[in-house]
């Protein structure tokens, strides 16, 4: 009954972003010259954290993922990173070595971010931004760093990864309900 709660307590709040949507094709550029292409993931529950690499929430909540990963990767969830403060192609390679999260971790540009995080342009989003992405690549919440779901942030993101996980969508919303650039 608690987890319906605060899932049903997230959804509420994730109102802040279009969801539910497509997710941009925004490939995510990693230190070591590849790159993380999201459609690969199709077939799984994704979990998208965008964060800066000066943000000590971000670091906190980068731990998180990487025990969400541990427990909810066997069962078809894969976290991925990435971070897109203004030096953040040249702080990520130290940045993972020194945080050693155990999924791909990659960085974006501002436009980037903002494609693939639907932010609109006159906004300024406190981060860490976590998505929620279906097996069909559909964003089905998503949160801000100033959220109050990040007051209960291990419960309630492992509500809505365990829910993704048991649900199996038909088919992605149609394009024409994307919204237009």
């Amino acid at each position: 009954m608690l987890q319906r709660f605060v899932l049903f307590l997230c959804m509420l709040t994730a109102a802040s972003a279009a969801t539910p949507r497509i997710l941009a094709d925004v490939p995510i550029p990693t230190f070591d010259q590849k790159k993380i292409n999201l459609k690969q993931y199709r077939g799984k529950v994704v979990v998208l954290m965008l964060f800066s690499t000066t943000c000590g929430d971000c670091i906190q909540s980068l731990d998180l993922m990487s025990k969400i990963q541990k427990d909810l990767g066997p069962r078809g969830l894969q976290v991925i990173g990435a971070a897109f403060d203004e030096n953040a192609s040249y702080a990520i390679e130290g940045y993972v070595q020194r945080y050693r999260p155990n999924f791909p971790v990659g960085f974006l540009d501002q436009a980037g971010a903002i494609k693939i995080a639907d932010i609109p342009k006159d906004m300024r989003p406190f981060v860490p931004i976590v998505m929620f992405i279906d097996r069909t690549g559909t964003v089905r919440a998503q949160y801000y760093g100033n959220d109050a779901v990040f007051k209960q942030e291990d419960k309630a993101f492992r509500a809505i990864a365990e829910s993704l996980l048991r649900f199996h969508p038909a088919a992605p919303p149609s394009r024409a309900s994307e919204p237009r650039p």
